[in-house]
């Protein structure tokens, strides 16, 4: 039999299928159960509408082992996120209720309930529809119609697997929770059949599961108010732009680097080097005439100081976007020590008596 080659490769399509829905619908507190390596997760935290997402496994070194590659980055603090992010990662049991995973929005479950004994599997089903109660739940199993098409493959396709259902199996099961629990379901799949056999369906089945119905104020609190069983194995807020520090990191990074390129292409236009005098003069030709409304806009050299307006600062789009207002830049500005500024402009002070400096230095 020829092999079937899933592209991209299963798991990688398990995950897409998450992303997408996220993509889609938004959800801010996601959470995935079993979450083993941690692979799903750190897909998520690059999505920006989470603000909250949690994983929850039974192997504590397995967490303890994958806490690095979910903990914020150089590049996280270089480019806060937009979004607040707490990440965390707890140890305990999928069948265990604890108040840390209540009022989420979507909480995942990759591959899991075939790794669980049938009485295990009632206690999953009742924590999570049952106490849990995200407005959403994504549930995905093997399909074991498909096993015919994997060769050399005799009983199930994992040691561990408890159970493979066939799709009228995993479809009765899901519907039963679903009419319990007051949750409607739709069924899906990854894993696409070959021509020839599309009869067997999706290599891996998944049920989509949307709660009908508002949870009250006192039911959560209610629930609230159970004794936390897991054990928090990692927590972690990221850098984002609702942390001022951070909002005023990003706002001058980008200022600043505009600022110092604005006061080279001045300097650059008043003392040309020989074989650019041409085409500076001609530049500066073209700036003149389509800038001749903005000139309060323009940086200009007072005796040995660049003056880099901030008003012109403002007008990038992003700065303009972060800051909201003028006045609020100038204050990121004025109270930042590494800048020198007179409430008007950024200045930087350049050597002319020795060929003047091309690079400029801050003046402070």
């Amino acid at each position: 039999m020829e092999s079937v080659v899933f592209t991209p490769r299963l798991f990688q399509q398990r995950y897409n299928f998450v992303v997408s829905y996220i993509d889609k619908y938004k959800p801010k507190k996601v959470a995935d159960l079993g979450c083993s390596e941690c692979s799903l997760l750190r897909r998520l935290k690059f999505c920006d509408c989470i603000e909250e997402l949690v994983g929850l496994d039974i192997d504590k070194s397995l967490l303890m082992e994958k806490t690095e590659s979910l903990k914020p980055l150089i590049i996280d603090y270089l480019e806060p996120l937009k979004t607040r992010l707490t990440v965390c990662l707890y140890h305990g049991s999928v069948t265990e209720k604890d108040p840390a995973l209540l009022d989420f929005d979507l909480i995942t479950c990759i591959e899991l309930i075939e790794h669980l004994i049938e009485d295990d599997l009632g206690k999953l089903r009742d924590t999570l529809f049952g106490f849990m109660t995200p407005h959403t739940v994504i549930i995905s199993t093997p399909n074991s119609e498909f096993n015919v098409l994997l060769p050399n493959l005799t009983g199930f396709r994992h040691y561990d697997h408890k159970f493979e259902w066939t799709k009228k199996e995993f479809q009765d099961w899901a519907t039963k929770v679903a009419t319990c629990y007051n949750y409607s379901v739709d069924f899906t799949g990854v894993g696409d059949p070959p021509a020839h056999a599309k009869d067997v369906g999706f290599c891996s089945q998944i049920g989509i599961f949307t709660r009908n119905y508002t949870e009250s104020e006192d039911s959560l609190k209610q629930k609230k108010a159970f004794k936390s069983v897991y054990k928090t194995v990692l927590n972690v807020v990221y850098p984002s732009l609702h942390d001022e520090k951070y909002l005023r990191q990003a706002v001058l990074n980008k200022a600043l680097s505009f600022a110092f390129n604005k006061k080279r292409e001045l300097l650059h236009r008043l003392f040309p080097r020989e074989e650019d005098d041409s085409t500076n003069i001609e530049n500066h030709k073209k700036s003149e005439a389509s800038n001749e409304n903005d000139k309060h806009l323009e940086p200009f050299l007072q005796g040995n100081t660049v003056h880099i307006p901030i008003e012109m600062l403002f007008h990038i789009p992003k700065v303009k976007e972060l800051c909201g207002s003028l006045d609020i830049l100038k204050k990121m500005i004025r109270e930042d020590d590494s800048v020198c500024s007179d409430n008007n402009s950024v200045l930087y002070r350049v050597d002319l008596e020795n060929d003047y400096d091309i690079t400029g230095v801050p003046c402070w």
